[in-house]
């Protein structure tokens, strides 16, 4: 069927090969059917506030030793990534303040993954131990801090919206007005909307047509430099600054960037100046607005180059890259794959991520590129999939070690189902088939019913 693309063969143990789930859907050692296929996160019909180990759960405090800077920490195993924290409130960054020590915390505290490190009422009596902590990345829920910059966000995608919203008006901001501050709060909403729902993040990438493309592309290429450097583990600080990178990196180019998607033609000599010039532009554009962050400045400028010397402006070589720009320049060259242009479709994200960590896409970190490749998984959220029952389905969520959790959205004739429904790919009747080609002009779905958050 035009539009859709086979799925690659897979090799259960007894050599038989088949689609996603069903019969022939690799094994895991150890779990059963049943502990395979239950979600990892929140999905329409399924919300659990605790723990939840790859389909398993689990109270706050078990199974969780005390480290030797006494706080909380969660057993690693070996069929499991990371333990997260099941929670409709988003969690928001933030520290531990000097006037803290000696008192009672007024807010459960979390690390990024969501696990809890030290509950409300614990007491720090250590100045030490506040240093440990705040080199960490912690999180308190949005509702125990009171007064957030985003009141009420309901969703993720509540959340990315507004950001989109703030974004496109800094765009617009004169030369002389302050926009480091606005930018500094969405930078800290990017962190927030990671660490409450990776797995919507991902979707919102890959199916959200609300914004500007522009706007759009600099909010993916964001959440994806937090998703990496989450593993990488940059300090919170450095971090702020990559994501501000990443939201201005086209400030220079936002009007030519939109008109270039939706045509199909070379470039004339006068655009192609334009492109090379735009990272500089932008680095002016910034520093003209009250921008002093060289971290932010640097990565900006230098978002295009290369290692292997190809690219712009300026042919900087690898030892010459730090790693915020080399950061920005995978998430960049990921989401302009998987963004569709008039010219061409989408490419799947597990196939983009594929190709940036084979070589097609040369000069990337291929560090970077392995974690992109990892995180993404083999079924990215936000997929849509055809299943055995014809049914077009979306991706919610990336399951460990089984089939991934599936929402019909379209039936057989490709209509609109009444509700968003959750299939079972582990059942050969809805095992997934094959992939569909995304086309916002066919599918527009209510993200926030997809991933649970609709009341």
């Amino acid at each position: 069927m035009q539009g859709e693309q086979p799925l690659p063969q897979q090799s259960d143990n007894d050599g038989s090969t088949g689609g996603i789930g069903g019969r022939s859907a690799g094994r895991v050692v150890g779990r059963s059917m049943a502990d395979r296929t239950k979600p990892s996160r929140t999905v329409p019909g399924h919300r659990r506030s605790f723990l939840e180990v790859a389909g398993v759960g689990l109270k706050f405090g078990v199974d969780m030793p005390l480290r030797s800077d006494g706080v909380l920490r969660a057993r690693r195993h070996s069929n499991v990534s990371r333990i997260r924290c099941i929670d409709f409130n988003m969690l928001r960054p933030i520290e531990i303040q000097p006037e803290f020590l000696g008192h009672p915390l007024p807010w459960d505290l979390f690390d990024r993954y969501g696990v809890l490190l030290l509950a409300r009422g614990a007491t720090i009596s250590d100045p030490t131990q506040v240093a440990r902590l705040n080199a960490r990345k912690l999180f308190a829920r949005a509702e125990d801090l009171g007064d957030l910059e985003v009141s009420e966000m309901l969703s993720p995608f509540t959340a990315l919206a507004e950001v989109a919203a703030t974004l496109a008006r800094v765009f617009e901001a004169g030369a002389g007005q302050g926009v480091a501050p606005r930018l500094l709060r969405m930078a800290d909403t990017i962190r927030a909307v990671i660490a409450t729902d990776q797995d919507a993040s991902l979707g919102w990438i890959a199916l959200d047509r609300g914004a500007p493309y522009c706007i759009r592309h600099s909010i993916a290429v964001a959440l994806i430099c937090e998703l990496i450097g989450n593993e990488l583990g940059i300090p919170a600080a450095e971090q702020r600054s990559v994501l501000c990178a990443a939201l201005t990196m086209n400030v220079g180019m936002q009007a030519l960037q939109d008109r270039l998607t939706s045509r199909n033609g070379q470039l004339s000599q006068e655009e192609r100046a334009q492109i090379a010039a735009h990272p500089e532009r932008g680095r002016l554009w910034l520093q003209a607005r009250g921008v002093i962050d060289e971290v932010w400045l640097a990565a900006v400028g230098d978002h295009h180059e290369l290692l292997d010397g190809r690219g712009y402006p300026r042919g900087l070589t690898a030892s010459m890259i730090a790693v915020p720009a080399r950061l920005i320049a995978l998430a960049d060259i990921y989401c302009a794959k998987t963004g569709e242009r008039f010219y061409r479709p989408p490419k799947l994200p597990s196939t983009a991520a594929r190709d940036i960590l084979r070589g097609r896409s040369s000069g990337v970190d291929p560090m970077l590129a392995g974690i992109l490749f990892r995180l993404i998984g083999a079924h990215p959220p936000g997929t849509l999939v055809r299943l055995a029952n014809r049914e077009v389905a979306v991706i919610t969520h990336n399951a460990i070690g089984g089939p991934p959790v599936v929402v019909g959205v379209l039936n057989p004739m490709d209509e609109p189902l009444p509700q968003p429904t959750v299939r079972d790919a582990s059942k050969l009747a809805t095992s997934i088939r094959s992939y569909v080609t995304f086309d916002p002009a066919l599918h527009r779905f209510d993200l926030d019913r997809l991933w649970g958050y609709a009341h």
